[in-house]
């Protein structure tokens, strides 16, 4: 027992490292559907598809599985592998712009489970837009997958479309030209075409269309120099897709630089109470008596999106405050700069830089110059105090964004301007006021700044409250200039407000600035500023409160604004300075500190930058921090290099560029485009070993940097993949890798992505679809949705393992084959072992009739008697022994005759007749027939 044990173990053991499996074969099918929902489809043919899934679901056999995927420009697993046969509506949302049906077949195939006969039925018009469905087909065949289609030819309506637009890529100012617009029609019909330059309309009029496609040359004239946008739309009486009527192209107007000029008005009152004079007129003759066309525009003006900036070769910014252009507009400066290659001076004044709240804004990281002053000696201990009205409207939001949080970004912005120094306060009002910081010195912000982000929307407005809990405080503080901001967006009884604030002021010297957002703001928050001495801001823009807060922190340390006269010392020779030995006198700028990279040319007597240049990423800025007009820069204007200084300047940003000659082009293959620039020099020869970079700015703003590989002489390339619909900025540079920075090139140029290939296509296209299903031994399906389940394919091997079963039994016999070794079982220990079991189990054992007791121990008896006298010493020959024994053979192969009935005479014989085993045998039993009788 023990040796066939072990050998069964052995053999489990070598089966399950061998991994042993059995083969079965198999009828039961597994369906992947494949449902097409890009726009080509209409929506009837949508509510076809899945009509047919579901019919064909009802067909589906008892071990069939089946599984849905949808599919557009992506595809979605809608239902996994199952055997449910009810297909409820369609949830996934696949992007419908598109057609991507090898990408569907590639998500089917990985649904089929093993062990199952495959097929996939695609349900689509066949309008592949990308990619290539008969690559990821060749992947189904490979893997025994039958595909089975269900054309959707669509019957189009009439369909008007665009195709190209064609026109120049450079032209000069007033230069005619004609526009190419391509068109492309299902049937006859009559369009407007119109063609919008900026914001004008260049070209209108009706055009009959014939069926297929023709060419529109419209006569056009270029307008200012610049990057023009010609936007092409028709207007078609009878069209099925709009998204292809529209379709743009680029062309740069070649002339003289162009430079906006960005100034407030003249007239309005500066934060100081003066009126701001005419601060960009001197800057603005300098300009236009050079060969710039300069355009002159206040900062609500300032263009909003990348495209237009790009028409200019720099951007001036005189003196404008921060809160004048918006985040927005900024963010598209610094973006112009960085991304553009586009130029940036900005002049000083009264409300710029520091003062114009310029800190932590993308203005100050396009500039040469950080906002701070580092130098803490320089300016005197301020205790400032924020007042911040937390009642239930600051909850209204601006920009998606409430009013308290741009509240309390302001506060936390301000605090970085700060030094360890200063004391801090800030007090939230409602209908009530408390302190969320007490006064204190500002030696751990984080912890200012944390608390402020606590604060949360309450009940009512009470000015006056948060004004009394300030005045307890701030009067007896140790600070040697004390300053409070109060901002608000509701009405307030001002009953003993101004005269709180004036005693204040005229007894402690606490300014007072107001702050009020909204049209609901109280009316006298003007008046309290004039009685502190402070300023007032109002704004219906709360995206601008973080701008107002640090313009006012600034302020507030009256240590920004230096006004004091000195010569401006020259520190590094510069391209501005061509031809200038020495600048006049300055009466004033605005400090600011110098950034790590930045070139500082002019400095002050305080060692404050006061002209500074620098690179940042494609373009050039320049930071004059005095300012342009007879306030600080009066000895400036009767100056002969006045006219040069600001040429010059202007003219270093636009940089300068190798004499070459560059030919950019974008070409687009449905998935991405491909970037190519042929550089020569205008002898004709190649550019080589250049690092060019691209940067390509999106429709909605968005850059990304792309670097350009050499790939023949003078040709550089590279791909990148457009996300969306639109016009797109790419500006080239290249620079020489020896690093000589005159030896480079740039250019900027636009490239309209049109609109998606699925808008293109008018037809269905069947034929693919049956290529795809003769390629895999399937078929174009019949009107029966049932024939998807079809159990016509040949019937599959499966493999399935069993050795983790003979793994288990080798384990289970383990056990056993010790103890066949180890424990020594006798007939008695497997009875008793029995009963025991029998008795666990509480199963009874049937009783002996009691008649038959007797009768089977008599049996016994005399067998064992018979089974002793044998194993005794044999007597001799006796008439005990005339009967012997039958021999050992007969009594273990034949069973005993069947005793014969004894006739009643012969009971009377004498008991020695009966000495031997048969006569007592006999005996006995015929003593128990008596007994029974």
């Amino acid at each position: 027992v023990s040796l066939g044990l072990r050998l069964v173990i052995l053999l489990c053991l070598i089966f399950s490292l061998a991994g042993l499996e059995i083969v079965q074969s198999g009828n039961d099918l597994a369906v992947v559907f494949l449902v097409d929902l890009s726009d080509s489809m209409p929506q009837e043919a949508v509510a076809a598809e899945v009509d047919y899934v579901r019919l064909a679901l009802e067909a589906m056999g008892p071990e069939d599985q089946s599984a849905v995927v949808v599919f557009g420009a992506d595809a979605l697993v809608e239902r996994s592998m199952s055997p449910v046969r009810e297909l409820s509506a369609i949830t996934s949302a696949p992007i419908t712009n598109q057609t991507d049906l090898a990408e569907a077949i590639q998500l089917g195939l990985a649904l089929f489970p093993s062990g199952h006969a495959k097929r996939m039925v695609i349900l689509s018009d066949g309008a592949q837009t990308s990619a290539d469905a008969l690559e990821a087909a060749r992947f189904a065949v490979a893997a025994d997958v039958q595909i089975v289609v269900v054309p959707f030819v669509n019957q189009a309506g009439p369909e008007a479309l665009i195709t190209g637009v064609d026109l120049p890529t450079h032209l000069r100012p007033g230069e005619q030209f004609d526009l190419s617009v391509s068109v492309q029609a299902n049937e006859p019909t009559r369009a407007v075409i119109q063609v919008l330059g900026g914001d004008q309309i260049l070209y209108e009029q009706t055009h009959d269309l014939r069926r297929g496609a023709q060419t529109f040359n419209l006569p056009l004239e270029a307008g200012e120099p610049g990057f023009v946008n010609y936007q092409v739309q028709i207007s078609p009486r009878q069209d099925g897709f709009y998204q292809n009527n529209h379709l743009d192209a680029y062309s740069q107007v070649e002339g003289p630089p162009r430079i906006l000029v960005v100034a407030p008005p003249s007239g309005e009152a500066l934060p100081s109470g003066e009126i701001r004079p005419d601060e960009a007129a001197a800057l603005l003759s300098a300009l236009q008596a050079a060969d710039f066309q300069v355009e002159l525009i206040p900062p609500t003006r300032l263009p909003s999106d990348l495209p237009a900036l790009a028409q200019y070769d720099s951007v001036v910014l005189v003196d404008v405050p921060a809160r004048a252009l918006g985040s927005n507009q900024m963010e598209n400066l610094r973006s112009y700069v960085h991304d553009l290659g586009g130029g940036l001076v900005a002049v000083g004044g009264p409300t710029s830089y520091g003062v114009g709240g310029y800190f932590r804004t993308p203005l100050e990281a396009a500039l040469p110059v950080d906002m701070e002053i580092k130098d803490e000696q320089r300016r005197p201990s301020l205790g400032i105090v924020f007042i911040i009205d937390h009642s239930g409207s600051m909850s209204s939001t601006s920009g998606g964004v409430e009013k308290l949080e741009l509240a309390k970004e302001a506060a936390a912005r301000s605090i970085e301007l700060l030094f360890p120094s200063d004391r801090v306060g800030v007090i939230a009002f409602d209908d009530a006021a408390s302190w969320v910081v007490p006064m204190t010195d500002l030696e751990n912000p984080a912890q200012v700044t944390s608390a402020i982000g606590g604060i949360r929307t309450g009940g009512g407005t009470d000015i006056l409250a948060g004004l009394q809990a300030m005045a307890k405080v701030l009067p007896g503080d140790e600070a040697k200039v004390k300053h409070v901001i109060l901002l608000t967006d509701g009405g307030a009884d001002p009953a003993g407000i101004p005269e709180l604030v004036q005693r204040l002021y005229e007894e402690n010297g606490i300014t007072l600035s107001t702050v009020g957002v909204g049209n609901d703001a109280a009316p006298f928050l003007e008046d309290l500023a004039a009685l502190g001495a402070g300023r007032y801001h109002f704004t219906n823009d709360a995206s601008s409160i973080p701008s107002i807060f640090t313009e006012e922190t600034t302020l507030a340390t009256r240590a920004y604004i230096v006004e004091e006269s000195f010569f401006p010392t020259l520190v590094n020779s510069s391209p501005i300075l061509t031809g200038i030995d020495e600048v006049p006198q300055l009466h004033g700028y605005v400090a600011s500190s110098a950034k790590d990279l930045a070139q500082v040319i002019l400095r002050s007597d305080k060692e404050d930058p006061i002209l500074a240049t620098w690179q940042y990423g494609l373009g050039r800025s320049v930071a004059f921090t005095s300012d342009a007009t007879g306030h600080w820069a009066r000895d400036w204007l009767g100056w002969e290099g006045f006219p040069a200084f600001w040429v010059q300047a202007v003219r270093y940003t636009i940089g300068s560029s190798i004499n070459s000659a560059l030919e950019m082009t974008v070409e687009s293959d449905g998935e991405g485009a491909q970037l190519t620039l042929d550089a020569r020099e205008p002898t004709g020869e190649f550019l080589n070993g250049y690092q060019v970079e691209a940067n390509v700015v999106a429709p909605d703003g968005s850059t990304q940097s792309v670097t350009l590989d050499q790939t023949a002489p003078g040709r550089y390339e590279a791909a990148f993949h457009p996300a969306e619909q639109g016009v797109y900025l790419i500006h080239f540079s290249g620079k020489a890798r020896d690093g000589q920075t005159n030896d480079s090139f740039a250019e900027t140029t636009g490239w309209t992505l049109s609109y998606s290939p699925e808008y293109q296509r008018i037809e269905s296209d069947p034929d693919l679809l049956l290529r795809l299903a003769t390629m895999s031994g399937g078929k174009v399906a019949s009107a029966d949705p049932a024939e998807a389940f079809a159990h016509d394919l040949k019937a599959t091997r499966a493999s399935r393992p069993i050795w983790p079963g003979l793994l288990l039994l080798a384990a289970l016999l383990l056990p056993l084959d010790v103890a066949s070794r180890r424990l020594i079982l006798t007939r008695q220990d497997m009875i008793r072992l029995r009963d025991w079991a029998l008795e666990k189990l509480e199963i009874k054992r049937a009783p002996v009739p009691q008649e038959s007791a007797p009768h089977m121990q008599a049996l016994f008896q005399a067998k064992n008697r018979a089974h002793e006298e044998r194993r005794s010493p044999q007597p001799g020959p006796s008439i005990d022994n005339a009967v012997q024994p039958p021999p050992e053979t007969d009594r273990t192969e034949k069973p005993p005759a069947e005793p014969k009935r004894v006739s009643p005479e012969r009971t009377s014989q004498p008991p020695e007749a009966a000495s031997s085993t048969t006569a007592s045998l006999l005996a006995r039993k015929k003593d128990s027939r008596k007994k029974r009788e």
